[in-house]
């Protein structure tokens, strides 16, 4: 292909973004709880430095206000490891000595560490993707949603698997570059995972860009 032939991805990005309209448009949070945020959760206990996502979490609360206006609602998903629903794949992974290491229903861990709003919508997810939640599903249809922005954590295990699924499923998915993050020891999975998302199931885009595109279809 010779040079003036190669497609302009910018003008081709614009023009995807330009499809994206506000009452149409959710925002998911991905796992903002305290076993992947805070220096008291479960990863830090194992050793991780988690103040990559401890300040993605902040970054993630001060667009909050701003983008609540401009989209059909905001979707906290909050992961649980239930022994009792999971497979014995998940099991063979996830389990020590017959309990999750993260994200064990019931304590501190699996708490929101950024608090919703009382429009926001929350739910609880068993697997990765945030897709594997019926409920949640059942809302997008329900409001005609055709474009999700994805933020929140871990980029290269939940996020990922959550746009993957999305791309999947008919719905145009975003990765808000800056509002999503992991722990530092995993940063170049993240820069992976950034690529393998822009390249194949979605548009990578900072958080201003969205807030733009949407501030001029409002």
């Amino acid at each position: 292909m010779s040079a003036s032939a190669r497609p302009d991805w910018t003008a081709w990005k614009n023009g995807i973004l330009a499809k994206v309209a506000p009452q149409r448009t959710a925002l998911a949070v991905i796992d903002i709880q305290r076993d992947f945020c805070c220096d008291d959760g479960a990863l830090a206990a194992l050793g991780s430095d988690v103040s990559p996502s401890r300040a993605a979490a902040n970054a993630i609360a001060q667009f909050l206000p701003s983008i609540r206006p401009l989209v059909a609602f905001v979707a906290f998903s909050r992961l649980e490891y239930d022994p009792s629903r999971m497979s014995d794949i998940q099991r063979e992974r996830l389990l020590r000595d017959g309990r999750p290491i993260v994200c064990v229903p019931g304590t501190p861990g699996v708490e929101l560490v950024l608090k919703p709003e009382p429009g926001d919508r929350i739910f609880t997810k068993h697997r990765y993707s945030a897709f594997s939640s019926a409920d949640f599903n059942a809302l997008l249809r329900a409001n005609s949603i055709d474009t999700v922005a994805v933020t929140g954590v871990d980029t290269h295990i939940c996020v990922e698997s959550t746009v993957r699924q999305g791309y999947d499923l008919g719905f145009r998915m975003l990765v808000l570059a800056d509002l999503v993050a992991t722990r530092r020891s995993e940063l170049s999975r993240h820069e992976n995972s950034l690529a393998v998302c822009e390249r194949y199931f979605g548009l990578v885009v900072e958080s201003t860009v969205l807030l733009e595109t949407l501030n001029t279809r409002s």
